[in-house]
């Protein structure tokens, strides 16, 4: 089973970044892509507390991707982020929090595990 946590987890990320994206993309305010972004990198960083850093940045850049991709496509967010797509690199900061929050939890619970 551990073998193959490593390439579930990468599943796990990219449907994250692709979800944040989209969600992002077609609602109007923040608040769903930002939970969606914590939820994906709090399980990751839980799973693999040492990756934890690379799942925080791959699921925030989901956001700049869908939003550059749907513009090459010819799609119209719902909203723009302001003042332009670089200002959904904000998204990093939730991505780190949630990360390393799971990573945290992990670490916690393996140190209760232990001492009981």
């Amino acid at each position: 089973m551990k073998k193959y946590l490593g390439f579930f987890c990468l599943i796990l990320t990219i449907l994250g970044a692709g979800l944040a994206g989209w969600v992002d993309f077609n609602n109007d305010e923040p608040q769903a892509a930002v939970l969606v972004i914590l939820v994906f990198t709090s399980v990751l960083g839980y799973l693999l507390p040492a990756r934890a850093w690379v799942f925080a940045i791959v699921v925030a850049l989901g956001l700049p991707v869908v939003y550059l991709a749907g513009h090459a496509l010819g799609y119209q967010p719902a909203s723009s982020p302001s003042p332009g797509w670089y200002a959904s690199l904000l998204a990093l900061i939730p991505a780190f929090i949630g990360a390393y929050v799971g990573a945290l939890g992990r670490v916690l619970i393996n140190k209760v595990m232990v001492s009981s």
